[in-house]
């Protein structure tokens, strides 16, 4: 690594912002009755609502060995919403977010070497459209939900944490959805969850796109065909219908299983099982995921998928715990029958050997395996964890199982998280640090390596909520 571009890490570490927001949606808590009592008019109900609010300021800094440009932001930003008090079960809610650009490395200009813009630091803004300042404003929630005891429902513009949507919140704001949602709890303690969705607002976007348009805002790759993929604006389809069933057997098999289908593109099925008995000390994990293509009228080399393609990922976790300590041992198969294709713009993917600002999706013929290390509370309110894993992917030229020519690679992460206490509450402070090498001796040229593999990447991140 050069040394200026060192100093450029430990100087952007070392920055302390304002506060900022904690960039994930708490769950609604299921009240007991009416926070207005039923015969309040309409207009008090709407005066009895809070202010919801949340600040962040995300510093982030890429270092790319044997590249001149080592691109670096400092970006604030967070939301500001309202939620009406709660009426005949019914809750309105709307809420708007912004980011300041507050300085960058001139994240619109290519690298010299190898024409290729910043993948991380522009991922604070739009990547849709990288302008010499970044400042964006959008609309984030605009909802109508209603709740009862065991049953929840909202339509509109919503926050969704599931295996393959989900927020993503590794940038400025969450991976947004609109459309219906309901949940359902049985009294058995099975859960029972789904939905339709017709509209996407990715992180790293600022703003709200159908969701066959929603798939292609991120670079989209190669095709199977080696050529780049021209799927962005052949798509067809009414939107996301998504469901997923949970429950927990005799308190020790916890069981999940959803079905994702996107008309006339793909469909994704998963099933996960964890074992562990309250009070023991380990834990198991296995999870098997099925994707197929969907009936289309497009020519392969305009699919997302092509006609009959598939494949299945399995994956397994064995974890200890020893009091405040948690060791985790994970693996992951992507077979070889094609690639694991999941819209990074709607979420991360739910493997287990998953580590922060990577993703395994666009690949098959994968052989992955991680180590978590997480110590918890140290000091109250202190998490730390150190991450590596070893990825064994098909070679960059195999255009059919490698939708990003991603070459293998190890990868080294440190986690440092805070939640302060007491008069403090709020302000939480994450610090991630992370190396990824080539696995392989194959010499990588320049643009092959740049912003995937020969690099290191820092981020301090500082979120108040309110």
């Amino acid at each position: 690594m050069r040394p200026a571009s060192v100093r450029i890490l430990v100087a952007l570490l070392s920055t302390c912002g304002p506060l900022l927001v904690q960039a994930q949606q708490r769950e609604f808590d299921l009240p007991a009755a009416d926070s207005a009592a039923k015969g309040t008019a309409l207009a008090e109900v709407m005066r009895k609502g809070q202010v919801e609010g949340r600040f962040r300021q995300f510093n982030m800094v890429t270092v790319n060995d044997g590249t001149p440009s080592d691109p670096w932001a400092v970006a604030f930003g967070g939301t500001l919403g309202y939620a009406s008090a709660r009426w005949h079960r019914l809750q309105f809610k709307l809420s708007g977010g912004y980011t300041f650009d507050l300085t960058n490395s001139g994240l619109n200009e290519p690298d010299p070497s190898t024409g290729q813009l910043s993948r991380y630091e522009l991922g604070l803004y739009d990547v849709t459209d990288p302008r010499v300042r970044n400042d964006v404003a959008y609309l984030q929630l605009f909802q109508l939900n209603y709740m009862s005891p065991r049953t929840s429902v909202v339509f509109g513009r919503q926050e969704l944490n599931t295996p393959f949507l989900n927020p993503q919140d590794g940038r400025m704001h969450p991976t947004l959805f609109e459309g219906v949602w309901t949940v359902h709890r049985l009294k058995g303690g099975t859960r029972i969850e789904g939905g339709w969705l017709y509209r996407a607002a990715p992180r790293s976007t600022a703003g709200w796109y159908g969701i066959e348009r929603s798939m292609s805002l991120y670079p989209s790759g190669i095709g199977v065909n080696g050529k780049p993929s021209a799927y962005a604006t052949h798509l067809r389809s009414p939107g996301i219908f998504i469901a997923g069933v949970e429950h927990t057997f005799r308190d020790l098999v916890k069981v999940s299983a959803w079905e994702q289908a996107v008309p006339a593109i793909f469909n994704t099925a998963l099933v996960q099982a964890e074992v562990a008995r309250k009070g023991r000390r380990w834990g198991v994990g296995l999870q098997g995921i099925r994707q197929d293509a969907l009936a289309n009228d497009l020519a392969d080399s305009l699919a997302y998928m092509p006609a009959c393609a598939g494949t299945w990922v399995l994956g397994g976790r064995f974890r200890m715990d020893h009091g405040p300590f948690r060791w985790q041992l994970n693996y992951t198969r992507i077979a070889a029958e094609g690639r694991f294709l999941m819209p990074r713009e709607w979420g991360r993917e739910p493997l287990y050997t998953f580590l922060p600002r990577e993703r395994n999706e666009g690949l098959g013929d994968v052989h992955a395996a991680s180590l978590n290390l997480i110590w918890k509370d140290l000091v109250p309110g202190l998490r730390l964890q150190a991450d590596a894993g070893v990825y064994l992917l098909p070679a960059i030229t195999d255009a059919r199982l490698n939708k990003y020519a991603m070459p293998s690679y190890h990868q080294f992460d440190l986690n440092a998280q805070y939640q302060f206490q007491g008069a403090w509450k709020g302000l939480a402070a994450q610090v991630l640090v992370l190396a990824k090498v080539p696995l392989n001796d194959d010499p990588l040229t320049a643009k092959q390596a740049y912003n995937k593999v020969d690099m290191l990447h820092g981020e301090l991140i500082i979120n108040y909520i309110f």
